[in-house]
């Protein structure tokens, strides 16, 4: 039988059929949405480019301002402030000479200046010694001593008395107290920056660049903890009508050629109090103790948790005018507080918590004379045991034996004045 050849035979392949996709037909909804869609797209960026343009104005229209280059010397801090005396003459210009001391008497410095305070007995307006401020730093190009004399008694605010040689000063006026004062003194206040680094007569300088614009009670030139001036001052006025005159300038006053960012105190402390409610700024924790009419306001001993406020804080606002804040360095709950800056009594948190590392514990609890309840507190040595204390585990007053501490040195005169 003869061989069969199969042949392949091809696959057979079914024709290409192009499928094509339907299109789902556009509703009206959607040709909405998708315009809604571009629309909000063309409005962002809009608002994109809207707000980078604000930025730009914004920056090419703020002040020129003369920034400061210097560094803080961590090593030598004296050498932060540049404020000196040498450069001025020697005079014995009447009008200068009245214009300095009556500052040191006005309400501003004398209720600020402890030195001043302590000195005057603030409101019950003791005489003070000529001589004594004559020791101070600005006062010594004021000369001869006679003619400080003969100047004062023209004065119209300060009366002076005493045999010659041994003059004394008091205002003729008596310093009273007034709860407003911190409000008003913030409200005919500026805030000025662009002044620059420090010089040996800076002071004096920004002093004669406000002196047109006044009378002038206080330019404060802002440092920074470490006394390194900040290139921006404090300025009150006399009066708030002048603080406000001064703001309204137009043209806006120079310095050296670059302009000044100039607002209200109470501006430039709004803004800072905004920025720390946002979280934006942390308040410094190194600032130093303010004092007013014979309180430390800020740090210090802290008292016995009254005067100025747990840890020596006040009730209310500082003599800056920023209002009290929750934390702060001591006072409040577990915080430093009564007694000589101790951490013994002042916060309620830390009351138990330091007699149990005293070695103390709450044995019992008796009643007292008056039927009233009160702890016994009994000391305990290494071993556990109760030690018997007639003190009650307090030791007296009379039993210390420590020395008093040195009294400090006072600088007869760091403040410095306003013309």
């Amino acid at each position: 039988m003869a061989d069969t050849v199969v042949q392949d035979q091809p696959e057979a392949v079914a024709p290409a059929v192009e499928t094509l996709a339907v299109e789902a037909p556009v509703t009206a909804e959607a040709t909405a949405a998708e315009i809604k869609k571009d629309t909000e797209v063309v409005e962002q960026k809009a608002q994109t480019e809207t707000a980078e343009q604000d930025k730009e104005n914004a920056k090419a229209n703020e002040p020129k301002i003369l920034k400061t280059t210097a560094q803080i010397d961590y090593k030598n801090p004296k050498n932060n402030r540049k404020y000196d005396v040498a450069p001025l003459p020697v005079t014995d210009d009447p009008v200068e000479i009245r214009k300095q001391v009556e500052f040191y008497f006005n309400d501003t410095n004398l209720s600020t200046d402890k030195f001043m305070w302590e000195s005057t007995g603030g409101d019950k307006n003791k005489p003070m010694s000529l001589k004594t401020i004559c020791n101070f730093k600005r006062m010594r190009r004021f000369q001869p001593y006679s003619a400080v004399v003969a100047a004062i008694r023209d004065s119209t605010v300060l009366d002076i008395s005493g045999e010659e040689g041994e003059e004394v000063v008091k205002r003729k006026v008596a310093y009273v107290s007034n709860p407003a004062a911190s409000k008003q003194r913030l409200e005919r206040s500026v805030y000025v920056k662009g002044f620059g680094d420090e010089e040996s007569t800076t002071q004096f300088d920004i002093e004669a660049f406000f002196a047109p614009y006044g009378p002038i009670k206080l330019v404060k030139l802002r440092r920074t903890p470490e006394d390194l001036f900040k290139g921006s001052v404090f300025v009150e006025f006399d009066t708030v009508e002048l603080a406000e005159a001064f703001l309204k300038l137009s043209p806006a006053p120079t310095w050296k050629g670059h302009d000044l960012l100039i607002k209200s105190k109470k501006q430039y402390v709004d803004e800072k109090n905004q920025l720390i409610k946002e979280g934006k700024l942390v308040p410094s924790k190194n600032s130093k103790p303010k004092f007013f009419e014979g309180r430390d306001l800020q740090g210090g001993r802290g008292g016995r948790g009254g005067r100025g406020g747990r840890g020596g804080y006040s009730k209310g606002q500082d003599v800056n005018g920023f209002s009290k804040r929750e934390e702060r360095n001591g006072g409040g709950r577990g915080g430093r507080g009564r007694g000589r800056g101790g951490r013994g009594r002042g916060g309620r948190d830390n009351k138990n918590r330091d007699n149990q590392n005293r070695g103390f514990k709450k044995e019992e609890v008796k009643k007292s004379n008056d039927d009233g309840v009160m702890p016994t507190i009994q000391a305990t040595n290494e071993k556990g045991q109760v030690v018997k204390s007639d003190t009650n585990g307090k030791r007296s007053r009379e039993d210390n034996t420590e020395p008093a501490p040195p009294a400090k040195k006072v600088d007869t005169k760091t403040e410095v004045a306003a013309v």
